[in-house]
């Protein structure tokens, strides 16, 4: 079953939203959103990646966010960090005070430390598959026919993201859907045709959701 979203930030959005003139952007595909030392980004539309690199120039994937998420420097000691746009994104600019600048901090590093945890697997057609169901837990809708992942991600980045190479994943994601567990849709979409429980021991979204921890 899809995990519901979290309600957190649009309720502390509409709560501060009388004292607050928030600045809005619109940014394309491709585009880095700005960095701000004194407030966050409210991500209303689209999906963007967190990211930092190596000496070598490795990219490294921090998280990924889509509508409902804030993003911004303040969430993270990590250097280099970069906020990229997967997608046409709308943000708006959204103070936040401390107690609850912990709490999405804590919130940030519990999804860092599922995917993490997950691009630690040894084995790259159980790294992308257990990826794709995070995928599908975090943002999947729900259909008769299992979970539609619509973020328009490419071969590529799915690579990128889980360390393999974008002719290995192309090659995976052919298997999967020969073996059923997935169907490609127009538009970079995934038709997840499998649950959790298929995969074998028990995934890190398994562990909060039976701990009743909600997102």
């Amino acid at each position: 079953m899809v995990s519901e979203r979290p309600l957190f930030y649009g309720q502390h959005a509409t709560a501060i939203a009388p004292i607050y003139e928030p600045q809005s952007l619109c940014l394309r595909a491709g585009q880095a959103v700005p960095h701000q030392s004194d407030y966050l980004w409210y991500l209303e539309k689209g999906v963007v990646r967190t990211l930092t690199w190596n000496e070598e120039g490795d990219l490294v994937t921090l998280g990924l966010w889509s509508a409902g998420d804030c993003i911004g420097q303040l969430l993270s000691e990590v250097t280099p960090f970069q906020m990229e746009c997967l997608s046409p994104v709308e943000v708006r600019s959204l103070p936040v005070s401390g107690p609850e600048l912990g709490v999405l901090i804590r919130s940030h590093l519990r999804y860092m430390e599922e995917l993490f945890s997950i691009i630690s697997y040894k084995r790259a057609p159980q790294r992308l598959l257990r990826f794709l169901d995070w995928l599908g837990d975090r943002f999947g809708r729900q259909v008769e026919q299992g979970r539609i992942i619509d973020l328009g991600l490419t071969h590529q980045l799915l690579a990128e993201i889980t360390g393999i190479t974008r002719v290995t994943a192309t090659r995976l994601l052919n298997e999967f859907e020969r073996e059923g567990k997935l169907m490609r849709l127009p538009k970079q979409q995934f038709l997840l045709q499998f649950s959790a429980s298929q995969l074998g021991g028990v995934t890190s979204l398994a562990l909060h959701r039976a701990k009743g921890i909600r997102n």
